[in-house]
C-alpha cells in the first residue's frame, strides 16, 4: 500500500510541470506568421499580401496561420478543401493563410483563394534549393524510401512533396 500511496501526488506534480512547460512554450513562441518569415522568407519575398479590410482592425493577436504549399494546377481541389476548413473552423477564426509555391502564382489563384478564405492571404515563392532535393542526398537510397513510402503516405514517392 505505501508503494502507491504517493502516485496520485506525483501525477499532479507531473501535470503541473507538463501545463507549465506548455504555457511558457506558448508565450515564449512567436506568431506563425512571423515563424514564416524566420525561415528566410522576408516580406520582399512573400510577393504578394492581400489583406481584408475586416481584418485590418482586430484587436486580438493572431496566434496561428494556415501554410500551404500548394501549385497553380491544385487550385480547384484546394478551393473546395479550404472552403471546408473555413465552413467548419476558420470563418469563426479568420486565421491568415500562407500559399507557398515554387513559380508565381497565377491571378485566377490568387483570386479563388481570395474569395474562398475569411483570412488575409499572402503568397510566397519557394526558392527552387528549399523545394529541390539537396545535392547531398543519396538519391538510390531516396528513391527506395519513396517507393517504400508511396505504398503508406499520400504523395510519398513524390520528391517535391
Amino acid at each position: 500500500m505505501h508503494k502507491h500511496a504517493h502516485q496520485p501526488r506525483l501525477t499532479r506534480v507531473v501535470l503541473v510541470l507538463v501545463a507549465l512547460a506548455a504555457a511558457v512554450l506558448y508565450l515564449a513562441c512567436p506568431p506563425p506568421i512571423e515563424k514564416v518569415r524566420a525561415l528566410g522568407y522576408a516580406p520582399d519575398q512573400i510577393r504578394e499580401s492581400r489583406l481584408k479590410t475586416a481584418n485590418a482592425s482586430a484587436t486580438h493577436t493572431v496566434r496561428a496561420t494556415f501554410v500551404i504549399l500548394a501549385r497553380n494546377s491544385e487550385l480547384h481541389a484546394l478551393r473546395t478543401t479550404v472552403r471546408q476548413l473555413e465552413d467548419q473552423f476558420n470563418a469563426r477564426h479568420n486565421y491568415p493563410y500562407v500559399f507557398l509555391n515554387n513559380e508565381p502564382f497565377t491571378d485566377e489563384f490568387k483570386h479563388a483563394m481570395e474569395w474562398a478564405t475569411s483570412g488575409d492571404c499572402h503568397f510566397g515563392l519557394v526558392p527552387y534549393e528549399h523545394w529541390s532535393v539537396p545535392s547531398w542526398v543519396d538519391n538510390v537510397r531516396a528513391k527506395w524510401a519513396a517507393a517504400t513510402m508511396d505504398e503508406h503516405v499520400p504523395y510519398g514517392g513524390s520528391s517535391s512533396y
